[in-house]
């Protein structure tokens, strides 16, 4: 406990210190800065309705919970959405995501802000998505008796929960009215530390919203500018990703080769573009309008294209998984029926393990690994096609959490 008020005071002081460096970390304390008045302000939006408050840390999380989001209006039309982030890369995109009728930042944990915010709010149900456990909030909540759920969750054994020291965060799980988890895994290691806690295995909604998407996906229409060659779709890269895919291209001139690099920020943009310097970006591509007659490098200057582009891939890429964080998401691409390759760094990502497990996609180590796949996509009868259908069935097999979610919601809004 002593350790948890050290760390609430601490952390905006030194996110505040980090902002003179880090543009995120500046973010987040203007959001904080400015996170009461803006709350006053969007209570109008929302005056005489039951609310569901859902919470998720960032971006990711925010697709995590969009299914969820979009049963509960169609379950009940007449509650309002209240969506939080911590994340200001949750926060600034999604400010006025239609899906949702508040978006603001969550205030910092603490006594006084969990009272304030629920005082103002007044939700029926709290929802938080897959991560995110803070304590004041929780207990603020249980003591006025609002449900609250813990939806996609995933854990793992060397996580806090399970250590012998981690006493603290095993309470803290105690607090949520029902924890749905995404796998057998995770369930066992929360029954192990607490029988009293109801847990439930419903899996991840992830696996709903990419299928939606795939489904739903229009097409673009500046992909008629490139050549007719094959493309090789490239998504959410670092400059680690680069270095590969520009090794790997020089063996494979006759692909379309489409980087979008994670952020597109100008020097992003153009650590990207020294690595490959006959490459044109999409503003240059739609200035000129001009089709192209041979295989190009394309570098995606934009952002909120990437998980459309898929559509297009023979073959895709997907990055993060060369650099410390890990990799980004491979199940859009799989969604579409896609072979997916992606880097080392996915020990934590059981989706990714579960994708090559069910042959749908690889883990490489280097660029040998990645011409090895990509020889093997090309040359071996049948072989890709066995790849694309076991993509697409592992999504098709793991989809379905959003209607057990919205079970156990439905459950805990009629008893409210």
């Amino acid at each position: 406990m002593l350790l948890y008020k050290l760390f609430l005071f601490c952390y905006p002081k030194i996110a505040k210190l980090l902002g003179l460096f880090n543009p995120k970390a500046k973010q987040w304390s203007i959001g904080q800065n400015m996170v009461w008045e803006e709350i006053a302000q969007e209570q109008n939006k929302v005056q005489g309705h039951s609310i569901v408050w859902i919470h998720a840390a960032s971006y990711g999380e925010f697709e995590q919970g969009l299914p969820i989001i979009e049963a509960i209006k169609l379950k009940y039309p007449d509650y309002k959405i209240w969506l939080t982030f911590f994340s200001p890369s949750g926060y600034l995109h999604r400010k006025n995501d239609p899906a949702v009728d508040v978006v603001t930042y969550l205030p910092f944990d603490g006594e006084h802000n969990a009272a304030a915010f629920l005082n103002m709010v007044n939700p029926k149900l709290i929802v938080f998505i897959k991560y995110e456990f803070w304590l004041y909030y929780l207990s603020e909540a249980k003591s006025r008796n609002i449900p609250t759920i813990l939806a996609s969750a995933i854990f793992r054994p060397n996580q806090i929960f399970f250590k012998w020291y981690g006493g603290f965060y095993k309470n803290m799980l105690s607090l949520f009215t029902s924890i749905l988890v995404q796998d057998r895994e995770a369930y066992e290691l929360i029954t192990s530390v607490s029988k009293k806690i109801r847990v439930f295995i419903t899996g991840d909604t992830r696996f709903d919203r990419v299928l939606q998407t795939a489904n739903e996906t229009n097409a673009i229409d500046w992909m008629a500018l490139l050549s007719n060659h094959k493309n090789i779709v490239a998504g959410s890269t670092w400059q680690e990703d680069h270095q590969i895919l520009y090794k790997t291209s020089a063996h494979y001139n006759q692909f379309n080769w489409i980087i979008v690099p994670h952020h597109v920020d100008s020097k992003s943009i153009e650590g990207c573009k020294r690595l490959f310097p006959n490459a044109i970006t999409l503003t240059q591509l739609l200035d000129s309008g001009v089709k192209q007659n041979k295989a190009i490098v394309l570098i995606v200057d934009s952002i909120g294209l990437l998980r459309t582009l898929y559509q297009y891939a023979f073959i895709s890429y997907v990055g993060g998984g060369f650099g410390k964080d890990g990799i980004h998401n491979v199940l859009e691409p799989a969604a579409f029926g896609k072979p997916v390759i992606w880097g080392y760094n996915d020990n934590k990502y059981k989706e990714a393990i579960g994708l090559r497990n069910a042959h749908g996609g690889y883990r490489i180590n280097n660029e040998s690994a990645f011409v090895m796949h990509l020889n093997e996509l090309l040359q071996t009868a049948g072989h890709y096609e066995h790849v694309c259908q076991n993509a697409k069935k592992y999504i098709l097999d793991n989809a379905g959490a959003t209607q057990k979610t919205i079970a156990e919601i439905v459950k805990q809004l009629d008893r409210s």
